[in-house]
This record gives structure tokens, C-alpha cells and sequence, in this order.
């Protein structure tokens, strides 16, 4: 973060010196830039303000690394089949249908997936074959009670979509000239669907008015009920300044879980890795590019941004195995009947 700033100064300072000089050469000499870079940020500043100074991180996904589609889905297919496989066994009956994979590549696929113990198999398992209605009520429960796969509040698993939902703020940080802006978030735990707002405002009475005017509405009209709701003990979600939003809860009959947001495997940190992803590859780049004046702008922008990310990005977990979340709630809509 003091590296970015540094950068930041040290960008200014020479547009600044270039300026009071009255000679760009002399300035990039002083300041050990190329003229070529004194334009690209003089651009940058001009389109962005600061902000489009500001370096990208460099870290990327190591997509290219990863096997191919085909590859991962016949490991996570393997993993359904025979999951009282091991990640040795399930590599070597892999290599003799003709896919090449070791098994550490199994494992690093399984625990993408959240595939990595037996029982996580199972409930996935029982997940696939319930969203694909091939489950009587009777064999879910005989599976549950053989492989002891109780639902607890320390695992979080979901059953079906509304089942648990996480909602986080989010500090996006200073964008000027709108001064500190928060991000509202909402993410179905079963399908990952996610649904947010940009704010000026982080209180417990904003948290609320999301969940109302936002979230509810969005899920009455798929005729999807919430029926708990994770949170981490924020100011807004609770102790005494927060009425407004455990009034809501208490109105609408959504039991309400707080947790520290990173400590289970499946449901929590749901919020935390959405929103990282959500700053790198929307706002980062977005606000390095743009000069964005009104939050009303900027939320439009995320709001495109969200239509993409629901409907196109293939998400890994043991619900959703590689789907969309809106492929996943189609699957899954006649389990929350």
C-alpha cells in the first residue's frame, strides 16, 4: 500500500515539476522517467485524478497453469462417483481412462472444489443428485444418517438456495470527489449468486434498507425464502447501534448467524473472496480508467459488472462445481419448494 502511494507522489511530481520548468525533457531527467511515460500519466491523471496513477496489482490468477475444462470436469466426476476414493486412486483410475493427471493435481482440483475430505464429497454428492431430482426424501436421509452428514451450525452447510446467505461491507476506500464509499453485499451461499450496492453510509440503518429494498425484493420475485443470514459482528450487524437491521431480521423471520467471516470452510469467507474479487477486476481497473463523479454512475457500472459475474463466470465449490450462479439456481429452484 506505501509503495502505491510513493508511486503515486513520486507520478505527481514530476507532472508537477514538468509544469514549473516549462520543459517536460528536463523534468523527466530530474525525475529518471521517459517522456513517453510523462504523457501516458498525464493522461491517466487527466481521464482518472489519482487514482489513475495508481499501479495495478500484478498478481493474476494462474489460469494457465490450471488443466483444461474437459480435465477438471472429469476429476470433479470422479470425485461424485467414487467418493470413497482417495486423491492416488482417483489420479490413477483417471490415467486409465486416458486423462493424464497426478494426484496432486486431483487434490489441488478437489480442494478448489471443497472436495477434499470424504464427507465434503458426499454432501456433494447429495447436493448433484438432489438438484437433479434423483433423490427421494428417503434415500437423502439414509445417506445422511450413514455417513453422518448432519447439518450444524459450525459447518454451515446449505440444503438449497436462500438456505444461508452471507451479507459484508466492504471499504472500497477514498474516490474522489465522492469521498469514502462502501460496498453493500449479499451472496446466496448454495449458488453464490450475488447482489450488491456502492454507499456513502456503512451504518446498521443502510444494511438494513439493502436488505429491504434490495435483497428481498429480489428474492420474493424468484419466490425464494431466506432463511439464515450470516454476518460478522460489524457495528452495523452488532451491539447497540444495531437495531435497525436485527429488527428487520427479527420482522422478516431470518435467523441471524454471526461469525468471524473467515473461519468456516464452505459458507464463510464467501463475502471476503467476492469482494476481493470484486475490487480486482472491477474497481481496480474501472477506477485506474474512469473519472467517476456521483455514486449513482459508479453503481451502474457495478451493476453491469454483477450481471456478468452471475451469469458467465463458472464458480468453484461443492454446490455449484464449476456452473454459474444462475445455472445453479435453475438447477436447484424446486428444492427450496
Amino acid at each position: 500500500m506505501n509503495s502505491n502511494k510513493n508511486e503515486i507522489r513520486s507520478k505527481l511530481a514530476l507532472l508537477q515539476l514538468a509544469t514549473e520548468l516549462g520543459s517536460i525533457s528536463k523534468a523527466c531527467d530530474i525525475m529518471g522517467y521517459s517522456r513517453d511515460s510523462y504523457y501516458r500519466f498525464k493522461k491517466q491523471y487527466e481521464e482518472a485524478g489519482e487514482r489513475g496513477l495508481k499501479n495495478l496489482s500484478r498478481k493474476k490468477p494462474a489460469l494457465k497453469n490450471r488443466v483444461s475444462q474437459e480435465v477438471e470436469d472429469q476429476v470433479i466426476e470422479i470425485a461424485l462417483d467414487y467418493p470413497n476414493y482417495g486423491q492416488a486412486k482417483a489420479a490413477e483410475l483417471l490415467t486409465a481412462r486416458g486423462c493424464t493427471i497426478s494426484a496432486s493435481g486431483v487434490r489441488t482440483i478437489w480442494v478448489r472444489h471443497n472436495l477434499e475430505t470424504k464427507k465434503n464429497r458426499l454432501v456433494a454428492l447429495n447436493s448433484r443428485l438432489r438438484q437433479q431430482n434423483q433423490l427421494s426424501f428417503k434415500s437423502q436421509h439414509d445417506m445422511e444418517q450413514l455417513y453422518k452428514l448432519e447439518q450444524n451450525e459450525s459447518a454451515l452447510d446449505c440444503k438449497y438456495p436462500g438456505d444461508v446467505c452471507v451479507q459484508d461491507t466492504f471499504s472500497i476506500g477514498n474516490v474522489d470527489p465522492m469521498g469514502q464509499l462502501y460496498q453493500h453485499t449479499f451472496i446466496d451461499a448454495y449458488s453464490q449468486y450475488a447482489i450488491a450496492i456502492i454507499s456513502d453510509n456503512k451504518d446498521s440503518s443502510t444494511a438494513a434498507n439493502f436488505l429491504q429494498s434490495t435483497v428481498q425484493p429480489w428474492y420474493m420475485q424468484q419466490q425464494i425464502k431466506i432463511n439464515s443470514l450470516l454476518t460478522d459482528r460489524g457495528a452495523e450487524f452488532s451491539g447497540k447501534q444495531s437495531a435497525p437491521f436485527k429488527d428487520l431480521l427479527d420482522h422478516a423471520d431470518i435467523n441471524h448467524i454471526q461469525m468471524r467471516a473467515y473461519n468456516g470452510p464452505v459458507v464463510n469467507g464467501l463475502a471476503a473472496r467476492f469482494q476481493q474479487l470484486t475490487y480486482d477486476e472491477f474497481y481496480a481497473p474501472f477506477l485506474k480508467n474512469h473519472r467517476i463523479t456521483t455514486i449513482e454512475e459508479l453503481n451502474q457500472q457495478l451493476q453491469k459488472w454483477l450481471d456478468r459475474y452471475n451469469h458467465q463466470y463458472a464458480i468453484a465449490g461443492r454446490y455449484t462445481l464449476g456452473k454459474t450462479a444462475v445455472e445453479v439456481l435453475k438447477l436447484s429452484k424446486h428444492l427450496t419448494k
